[in-house]
């Protein structure tokens, strides 16, 4: 029988081929739609195929390499205000030069991390174009400190550069510049010595008549004449000068007897003025005790103070026993407990600097004080420069001996007094070395100057010549030259004798 014309039998065969060819063409669209759901479903984080947490035992996939970026650069500082220094970086002077950068190094340190930092322009007054360096600093540095040398001042006046700013000198002298029109000291002067001096000789002791021992060179001459002039201004008198050549040894003792040497009514004298190095004033001052004079005050210059500092760092010996009636004054006391004078002992140890002196005191202080000083208007005439500059020096915590602007502009330095020691200079105690100046006057000390430092200060007293700590935030107040109160006179130097 031909196929599809079967009879009954053929009916059922043929539903049942149907039925699994339609079975058949079912599979492939479960398949797919099962790939499709897994699919799906990992794209939405199901499994964690792609994203989502790690499931037990899976490794974690490897970090994805960091971007490379240029570091961003540093901020620059905002400078609160901007001055500038001239300084010989080189040369004979550049030691001095280096100690006050060091200083003002320092300040600029302290004065960042109080939050108002200073911004320092350093000009080398030693190399070529310095002067063009000055003309072209920035018209908001309107201070300079500095120049150290009367020969850079000089080009400064001849360039007409005095005019364009505020120079304040690290000089004792301007020299022909006209001090507080012309420039400014942040120095201690001439003037600042003798006045020390005659604050104890002449106010306290009650000395009246002086002699100057000097000699015949530019410096002698100009110490020994101001010392005069300062004596004569207090009412006392200059009674007699020797002045002896500074290189012919074999004549200085000559000299000292001539000045010793008294006829007539001429009257005697006190104390006496010693303006020359320590070298040379060493080998000077034997000549009083070989004529039976001992009994005079011995007023040396800051040479002594700073020789005497250099002798005690070097442990180098000194003769003591010339110097048992001898003061000298000086701008700088380590000893000093004063927040300013510590904190730059403390930075420049840190430095590597374990003697500082009176040159890095001075560019301490005068970064600290251009600090308080602000920034002057440009062109602002010389009263207002003398008037802020006596502002910001008032209560100033100093690190050196107090500075102070008169309303006319001229600096005073009150400089501390010292007596020579075996260990370096010493803080004088007034009252305690009037008394040893009496008792040799009076001839009651029967064994003279033993070597210790007690045989050079009176009885014990509750630390006398020590200063009291400083309130934070306040300046410290520094141990003056002399008391309060006047002391008793001392006895008039025994009138010399004639000697043969």
């Amino acid at each position: 029988m031909p196929f599809g014309h079967g009879g009954p039998a053929a009916k059922p065969r043929f539903a049942h081929m149907h039925a699994t060819i339609k079975k058949n063409r079912r599979f492939p669209r479960l398949l797919a739609g099962l790939v499709a759901c897994c699919f799906l479903a990992a794209l939405a984080g199901c499994g964690g195929m792609f994203t989502g947490p790690q499931g037990p035992g899976e490794p974690t996939p490897p970090p994805a390499p960091p971007v490379q970026t240029e570091p961003a650069p540093p901020p620059k500082p905002v400078f609160a205000n901007s001055v500038a220094v001239l300084l010989p970086l080189g040369g004979p002077f550049r030691e001095f030069g280096g100690r006050v950068q060091k200083g003002i190094q320092a300040a600029q340190d302290a004065l960042a991390k109080a939050g108002t930092p200073l911004e320092v322009h350093v000009i080398d007054g030693t190399q070529p174009g310095w002067v063009d360096a000055v003309r072209n600093l920035p018209p908001d540095v309107t201070v300079v400190g500095g120049p150290m040398h009367r020969l850079t001042l000089k080009e400064l006046e001849t360039a007409g550069m005095l005019q364009t700013r505020a120079f304040l000198a690290f000089m004792p002298s301007l020299g022909e510049a006209r001090e507080g029109i012309d420039a400014w000291r942040f120095f201690p002067s001439a003037e600042d010595e003798i006045d020390a001096l005659l604050r104890l000789a002449a106010s306290d002791y009650g000395i009246t008549q002086f002699a100057v021992l000097r000699p015949g060179d530019r410096y002698g001459q100009t110490m020994g004449d101001a010392f005069a002039g300062a004596v004569s201004r207090l009412g006392a008198q200059v009674t007699a000068t020797g002045v002896y050549a500074p290189q012919d040894p074999s004549g200085w003792e000559a000299t000292v007897a001539d000045m010793l040497r008294t006829g007539g009514n001429r009257p005697g004298f006190g104390a006496v003025f010693v303006p020359d190095e320590w070298a040379r004033a060493d080998k000077v001052l034997p000549a009083f005790f070989k004529n039976k004079v001992d009994d005079l005050l011995i007023l040396g210059p800051q040479l002594w103070t700073e020789a005497l500092h250099r002798a005690a760092t070097t442990k180098t010996q000194i003769n003591i026993q010339n110097y048992r009636l001898a003061v000298c004054p000086g701008a700088w006391w380590p000893e000093n407990q004063g927040q300013a004078t510590q904190q730059l002992l403390a930075a420049m140890r840190a430095a590597g600097v374990e003697h500082p002196d009176m040159w890095e005191a001075v560019g301490f202080d005068f970064a600290r004080m251009a600090a308080r000083l602000g920034r002057l208007p440009q062109g602002a005439p010389p009263q207002e420069v003398s008037s802020r500059l006596a502002q910001a020096a008032a209560g100033m915590d100093f690190a050196m001996a107090p500075l102070s602007y008169t309303p006319d502009g001229k600096a005073h330095v009150s400089m501390y007094l010292f007596r020579p020691s075996v260990s370096g200079p010493v803080l004088l105690d007034p009252e305690g070395f009037r008394q040893r100046l009496n008792a040799i006057r009076q001839k009651a000390l029967e064994n003279p100057a033993p070597e210790n430092e007690q045989s050079y200060s009176p009885a014990p007293a509750p630390l006398q010549g020590t200063p009291p700590q400083p309130v934070q935030g306040t300046p410290a107040q520094p141990v003056p030259a002399t008391p309060t109160q006047p002391l008793a006179p001392v006895p008039a130097h025994r009138q010399a004798l004639p000697v043969t």
